[in-house]
């Protein structure tokens, strides 16, 4: 029956924990841990206290009754409390123990109290003083211990001291009459500090939890890609560090992958950005899906994501997993009712094999993924041993051009257009070149994406088109000067005012310039680039798009520029006179150059047999190494006077004899 009566209580105290949050139940029993040892004690001394006061005027086994199998009791309780201190508890054990300390907080000072008052009808005024002394002494710090377990503070208060007050009332004492008083005062004030007290110390622990609960929120934030849901590059390179220590103690193998999307650029100036989010949101989810939970798929930004994988390492393995990825991504994805294709490229690198920091392998997988993106776009391929010097070169390069004096370093060659008709140089292009003192003579196609990269693009182009001016200056006013721009030159119009700047600041009337654009330029923030554009035509300046017919753009992009001239790409001129594909091909792009009303450049003549077809498809502007290789500013007077002299002269034998310089088509756009 009592056993009973005790699992209702218990349920009762039970039911009133649960209304408790969980946070709550574990800080109440966190300094449980540390308070309720300090409560036995106190208890334990007072109960011993009131018995050795008692024991000279009540019977002993009255005397003793309480005090020594509490002893036992309470010893017990302070052995458990000090070990759960290293214990951790489940919310369910934690809301059990407050519970059961809710019914020991209303047993223990009940059982006291009827003790302690029953030796209290056996002693003299002394010694209900020392009992009323102890009781009171006690009460007070149990309650102030007990202050953030409400209930239990509220039930001590409640069972120490309402008898104990009422029981010094009713001796007739005034001394003890008016201890009571004082004790019932106290007791009202230590009741409304109670509440105060458990009030903040809830309060608290909701802040607490907050605070934690946002700091959880922002590491997500900080650790998430906030589009894709998918680890940022932030969480990759904790992870990739993380599993190269363990990777390193078991002796195994671990691979990085770079992928980056081909064509997702087009897809979004052609169908905007909120196209492009939602691509790379159906991205994320079909690699996560194709990879499985084995492997770590995080993006990096922009179009570009990483793989880690820890699995599945083994050189046909990762080619096997990157054709895999490469395939899917190349069916077409369900965008709003429009089907988007685009491809990928995948660049994979091996630890410990060609890497053994998370960096190193990075860069390692990074650039597997820029040689596959040049020579073989689309597909897979694995970083290999071999091109570890040419990664240690492109690092020793870019550290040079950080610290490179461009105006020093930077020089300028010349390279003629010519009238294919009377074989007169109409323009010279300017083509960039580096001699580095600390790495040498770095050719255009290196140094150009790796300023890009470092910053200093628009420095290099500043640098070279204050000397091609320079030298334009001095050469007669029907021959132009053909200057490339990069991507970034015109991609605001902060920087079109700064060549704009240069360009009134020369000798040079803008008409006799022409900057050469690439598509990949012309296809960056449209509304910015044309804008740029246009200021640059708007001073005067010819503009040309080079390469052409090697990009993605459209003709309604082509359309929006105020181009002056298109620069038909050598690519389709090597095979001219053998291929009816790259006759077409040039055949309708001088169509076409007619129809929209501008000049046509056939870049790469290289043979009589070229510069032949060429002039029967009606195209009259060339340049190759037919006429002339690229020259030097110096050299470049000879070529004028030769021209003066009405002695225009081919190279031998119908190409001209390559110096070992680099290749005309290494130019300050290319990449």
């Amino acid at each position: 029956m009592v056993g009973i009566l005790f699992e209702k209580i218990l349920d009762f105290y039970g039911a009133r924990t649960k209304r408790n949050s969980a946070e709550l139940i574990r800080a109440q029993y966190q300094i449980c841990t540390r308070q309720l040892p300090l409560v036995y004690m106190i208890l334990l001394t007072s109960i011993w206290g009131v018995a050795v006061t008692c024991k000279s005027v009540a019977p002993a086994w009255l005397v003793y009754s309480a005090p020594i199998p509490f002893t036992f009791i309470f010893a017990a309780r302070i052995h458990y409390w000090l070990n759960a201190r290293s214990n951790i508890q489940t919310v369910r054990r934690c809301r059990i123990t407050m519970a059961q300390i809710r019914v020991m907080g209303a047993v223990l000072p009940l059982l006291f109290t009827t003790w302690a008052l029953i030796l209290f009808e056996y002693g003299d005024h002394a010694v209900r003083v020392n009992i009323a002394y102890f009781m009171s002494i006690s009460g007070i710090c149990i309650v102030v211990f007990m202050m953030h377990l409400r209930t239990a503070a509220y039930q001590v208060a409640l069972f120490v001291y309402v008898p104990l007050v009422v029981r010094l009332l009713l001796t007739g004492d005034n001394a003890l009459m008016t201890m009571g008083v004082n004790l019932l005062v106290a007791a009202v004030l230590l009741i409304v500090v109670v509440y105060v007290q458990s009030r903040h110390f809830r309060d608290a622990v909701k802040s607490e939890v907050a605070l934690q609960r946002a700091c959880e929120h922002n590491r997500t934030l900080a650790n998430l890609d906030s589009l894709t849901s998918l680890p940022n590059r932030r969480l990759f390179f904790d992870s990739l560090k993380r599993e190269i220590s363990i990777a390193q103690e078991n002796s195994k193998r671990l691979a990085v992958g770079i992928l980056d999307l081909d064509g997702f650029k087009a897809v979004n100036d052609l169908h905007g950005h909120t196209i492009g989010d939602l691509l790379l949101q159906h991205v994320a989810e079909r690699l996560k899906l194709l990879v499985g939970v084995n492997v770590l798929v995080s993006r990096l930004g922009g179009d570009e994501f990483a793989l880690l994988i820890k699995t599945r390492n083994s050189d046909a393995e990762l080619f096997l997993l990157g054709e895999q990825i490469c395939a899917a991504l190349r069916t077409p994805f369900l965008i709003e009712e429009g089907d988007i294709s685009i491809s990928a490229s995948v660049g994979f690198a091996v630890y410990p094999d060609v890497a053994k920091t998370a960096h190193a392998l990075y860069e390692c997988a990074d650039y597997a993924l820029y040689q596959n993106k040049r020579n073989n776009r689309g597909c897979s391929s694995l970083f290999a041993k071999e091109q570890a010097t040419e990664l240690e070169q492109r690092g020793l390069i870019e550290q040079a051009i950080r610290s490179a004096d461009l105006e020093q370093e930077l020089c300028v060659h010349f390279q003629p257009i010519v009238d294919a008709d009377t074989g007169r140089i109409a323009a010279f292009e300017a083509l960039a070149r580096w001699q580095s003192p600390r790495v040498g003579q770095v050719p255009p196609s290196v140094f150009i994406p790796i300023a890009e990269q470092s910053g200093r693009i628009c420095e290099v182009t500043h640098s070279l088109l204050r000397k091609a001016l320079s030298e334009a200056a001095g050469w007669p006013n029907e021959i132009k000067l053909s200057f490339n721009l990069s991507a970034l030159d015109v991609s605001s119009m902060e920087r079109a005012l700064r060549l704009a700047s240069i360009v009134m600041s020369s000798n040079v009337d803008p008409l006799r310039i022409d900057f050469e654009i690439t598509e990949t330029a012309a296809m960056g923030k449209e509304s910015e680039v044309q804008a740029s554009i246009a200021s640059l035509r708007a001073l005067g300046c010819g503009i040309s798009l080079d390469d052409f017919g090697t990009g993605f753009s459209s003709l309604s992009q082509l359309h929006a520029l105020p181009l002056t001239t298109i620069k038909i790409d050598r690519s389709f001129i090597s095979e001219l006179d053998t291929n009816e594909a790259s006759y077409k091909i040039v055949k309708s792009l001088l169509s076409l150059s007619r129809d929209m009303g501008v000049e046509c450049i056939v870049e790469g003549v290289e043979t009589t047999a070229q510069l032949d077809m060429v002039k029967r498809l009606g195209g009259r502007w060339v340049q190759g190494y037919y006429w002339s290789a690229p020259v030097s500013a110096e050299q470049v007077c000879g070529l004028i006077a030769a021209q003066e002299k009405k002695t225009p002269v081919p190279a031998q034998n119908g190409r001209a004899e390559r110096t070992g310089e680099l290749s005309p088509v290494l130019n300050l756009a290319e990449r």
